[in-house]
């Protein structure tokens, strides 16, 4: 077998098994078994491939085609321009909170910000990329998110202005970070009802509390919101992710204590997508 045959064989595979990506999957799962960059897979079709490595390739196959994230049988994620190291009990980070990352940088310039459920660090890791005046708290209640989200804060050259807190709640985090300039943070925001019909991917393998938002989707937000007044600065703002119009809707009917719902950004579908709040 050379790399040719091998992307044909893998393309097969993935296509038999009706992923929707299989032309691009199966030139990942290549590189990631012949050990080369797509660059090389594709310049140099002749190359033989070991049979050490026709057997991982099968391998791969075999775990995407079972639904496993491609993510995390890579064992990488691309956020920000940064590869982020992501694997079991850590959430993929998606392309539509970049634009949660967007909407936090057109509003906070410098001072201490809060990532609220870390997960693998992305939010905060961009941000503090971005904002060389700035210092992350970030919090997360999962011990296994905890693992990949140091991971990647250990690799970076800001890992200085970064404290990575395990805990619960508004209330667990340290004292000397109050108050704080701004709270961003992706919480579980699909209701309940419909996690059953998420994507075998995410469904099966993907951490339900870093999904499941409760009966409307909103326990978590609700939650946050009900104690970001006493944390913030005056001015100060709150950023989250939400999924869509419905939840919109139930949260401008909501009165939040010391918070003025100020914006709603769509994302590149047209979907609600980021809510911001300022401090009066």
């Amino acid at each position: 077998m050379n790399r040719e045959e091998a992307r044909r064989f893998a393309l097969e595979r993935l296509k038999a098994s009706g992923l929707p990506r299989a032309a691009l999957e199966a030139d990942l799962l290549c590189t990631e078994a012949l050990s080369c960059s797509r660059e090389s897979l594709l310049a140099h079709p002749e190359e033989p491939v070991g049979p050490g490595q026709e057997k991982q390739l099968v391998s791969l196959l075999e775990a995407r085609i079972l639904r496993r994230p491609l993510a995390y049988i890579r064992g990488q994620a691309s956020f920000w321009g940064m590869d982020l190291e992501v694997g079991e009990g850590c959430l993929v980070p998606r392309p539509e909170t970049e634009i949660l990352v967007e909407t936090a940088l057109e509003l906070f310039h410098c001072g201490r910000f809060l990532d609220w459920g870390t997960g693998s660090g992305c939010v905060a890791l961009a941000i503090l990329s971005e904002r060389n005046n700035s210092r992350g708290l970030m919090l997360e209640k999962s011990p296994a998110a905890i693992f990949w989200a140091w991971r990647n804060l250990s690799r970076t050259a800001f890992r200085d202005r970064a404290l990575l807190w395990h805990g619960y709640s508004l209330e667990s985090i340290p004292s000397s970070w109050v108050p704080l300039d701004m709270i961003v943070g992706n919480p579980p925001y699909i209701p309940t009802s419909k996690m059953a019909s998420l994507m075998p991917d995410v469904r099966f393998y993907e951490p339900h509390q870093a999904l499941d938002g409760g009966p409307d989707g909103l326990d978590d937000v609700k939650d946050i919101l009900a104690g970001a007044n006493r944390l913030l600065v005056p001015g100060g703002t709150v950023l989250l992710e939400i999924g869509g119009a419905r939840q919109v809707n139930t949260l401008r009917s909501m009165p939040v204590e010391g918070l003025d719902l100020i914006r709603v950004k769509k994302d590149l579908s047209g979907k609600d997508r980021i809510v911001v709040w300022r401090h009066r």
